[in-house]
């Protein structure tokens, strides 16, 4: 059976993954192709390579649609082209969407969709325009060339329409989609959210009145997780606070060294998602001090957990989903002490973050699930392939 979409993509990702099946749903003939089965992080243009440890989610990735996988990473550039070509021409689909252009088979895909005049749906995840002054004169000629070929994007989120929009891509060619992931796991009862509330402090040491502070995410640099540590210092006079990291990275010993003697910091370690929930359900307020994210699915998480967030200003929940005063909170990034300041505030009145979680659930089961983004997919899939009729 022919592919009336092709969605090319690195690896199977767990928050796609739901995605696709609800694509599925709407249009059948659809199919996922992967370039690998597992993420290769030691390639040179991953900003962390070697430092993701190995990381078992513990859910069905592959499951509920139609995918393939190529196993391009063990195959020379010449036989990428081939093996790509081929796909496009057993397929011959209607329109292929894949998400970034920071991989070679990206680039192949690009000039072999131009050459067959398959229409182009790119799904961008980024604002990002740091780096040095050449970095971004080679990055301004590279995607201006790049996307001059794409007939359609989709925008995770306000920003990254306004990063099309830089590069001068028409609004009649931006379908803005809401991030997400699967919430269906998270959601418990309120029996259910005490249960697990109780258990995890008890576990921890820490006191059913304590204001509980909680990182979730990768232990390196670009997420900052040492201006938490700060922040858990600064409050120490605010009364009984204690702050949980959960994951794993190059900065764990380094982190673990620098809190020693520090009160009531706790490292749990990597948490898979069906673990990661019981986190939430504990804690008072989600931190995310990353110097950059994309989006931050963490939140999307913690909010169908009724866990509030406070974000630096270099998220890309920050005015999405992260809405100051209702949902959580936003500061500076590196402001450690605009950070503590907001903080404080919660801690002398709890009602405050207990209602912000409840607008963060509303808000996140209405509007972010991975059906909705399904329904940007196609939208976006006729457009591209009304026009080209």
């Amino acid at each position: 059976m022919s592919s009336s979409l092709l969605i090319f993509d690195t690896h199977p990702i767990q928050y796609r993954a739901p995605v696709f099946r609800e694509l599925m749903k709407k249009l059948p003939q659809a199919e996922v192709v992967f370039f690998n089965s597992r993420f290769d992080g030691k390639k040179w243009w991953f900003q962390e390579v070697d430092k993701i440890p190995k990381q078992e989610f513990g859910l069905p990735l592959e499951s509920g649609y139609r995918n393939r996988t190529l196993e391009t990473q063990k195959l020379s550039f010449i036989e990428k082209v081939a093996a790509l070509n081929r796909v496009l021409g057993e397929e011959k689909p209607q329109a292929v969407l894949f998400y970034g252009y920071y991989q070679v088979e990206h680039w192949i895909l690009r000039i072999l969709c131009a050459q067959k005049k398959i229409p182009l749906i790119f799904v961008g995840e980024t604002f990002d325009w740091r780096g040095s002054l050449l970095r971004r004169g080679i990055k301004r000629v590279l995607i201006n060339y790049f996307f001059r070929k794409v007939a359609g994007f989709i925008a995770i989120g306000k920003r990254t329409v306004d990063y099309y929009r830089q590069w001068g891509v028409s609004p009649s060619k931006i379908t803005s989609a809401k991030y997400c992931t699967d919430l269906a796991p998270f959601v418990l009862s309120e029996p259910e959210a005490n249960t697990v509330r109780s258990e995890i402090r008890k576990n921890l040491g820490i006191s059913p009145d304590a204001f509980l502070l909680l990182f979730v995410g990768r232990l390196f640099d670009r997420k900052r997780p040492q201006d938490l540590l700060e922040i858990h210092l600064n409050l120490q006079k605010q009364g009984l606070i204690h702050t949980v990291f959960v994951g794993n990275g190059e900065l764990s010993e380094v982190l673990q060294s620098r809190a020693e003697g520090m009160p009531n910091v706790h490292f749990v370690g990597f948490k898979n998602q069906n673990e990661i929930k019981n986190f939430y359900y504990a804690a008072d307020l989600l931190v995310v001090p990353s110097d950059f994210e994309t989006w931050g699915l963490v939140v999307n998480e913690a909010f169908s957990c009724r866990l509030p967030a406070l974000v630096t200003d270099q998220c890309g929940v920050a005015g999405d989903l992260v809405l100051s005063g209702q949902t959580g909170d936003i500061y500076p990034v590196g402001d450690c002490k605009a950070a503590t300041e907001k903080i404080s505030r919660l801690v002398k009145d709890c009602s405050i973050s207990k209602t912000w979680g409840m607008n963060a659930r509303a808000l996140v089961l209405k509007g972010y699930q991975p059906e909705q983004f399904a329904s940007s997919i196609l939208k976006s899939f006729e457009s591209v392939t009304l026009v080209e009729a």
